[in-house]
């Protein structure tokens, strides 16, 4: 498969997709949490364009990077992707810490962050491209997780609006954070949890 730049990357995306199929509300969370107050506010029907765009960004790079080698283009959108899942990892784990939320949560935004700073690094070190095959397996995963993943924002944003019309406001509207195929459902606080004011 390579040398160990590829295969540290390839392996970045890959624990992305899987990651992303256990816990399937990690790119909701991560939008909630960095898109502005009052973006969020009035436009949270939106939040499945940004998964659907973030990850679209990851299926690009790796099109470039295998399937029709463009290195150059490749590792933009590789960039791009993998620069934002560090960012909004940093962003949830920082907003959560004086919360009570559950040490799963961490775990897998520390796992996040960790391979999105490997795929940044091993993008720009990587001087080959990915093997086609395996590149195109782990855009049908990421394919999936991006299914998924916009499924239950759809789900978030319905749930969001439905609380924020209640008297209760919206900071107690619930969360979704996927688990194997279970649903763990928590509420939020004032302060900021899982979702912004959702």
């Amino acid at each position: 498969m390579g040398d160990w730049k590829t295969t540290l990357l390839l392996a970045s995306f890959l624990v992305q997709a899987v990651l992303g199929l256990v816990f399937y509300g990690i790119p909701a969370i991560m939008f909630s949490k960095v898109l502005p107050e009052f973006f969020y506010l009035e436009l949270a029907w939106s939040l499945k364009l940004f998964i659907l765009g973030y990850f679209l960004t990851a299926l690009l790079s790796l099109y470039y990077l295998g399937v029709s080698p463009r290195l150059e283009t490749g590792r933009l959108f590789g960039t791009v992707y993998f620069a934002f899942g560090m960012l909004g990892s940093v962003w949830v784990i920082v907003e959560s810490i004086s919360s009570a939320e559950t040490p799963l949560l961490f775990v897998a935004f520390g796992i996040w962050f960790a391979t999105s700073l490997c795929g940044i690094i091993a993008l720009w070190l990587a001087g080959e491209r990915i093997p086609e095959a395996a590149a195109a397996a782990v855009m049908a995963l990421l394919g999936v997780s991006a299914l998924i993943s916009t499924l239950i924002a759809e789900w978030v944003a319905v749930d969001y609006y439905v609380h924020a019309s209640m008297k209760g406001g919206p900071e107690n509207a619930t969360v979704v954070v996927g688990l194997v195929g279970c649903l763990s459902i928590s509420r939020t606080r004032a302060e900021p949890s899982l979702l912004r004011h959702a």
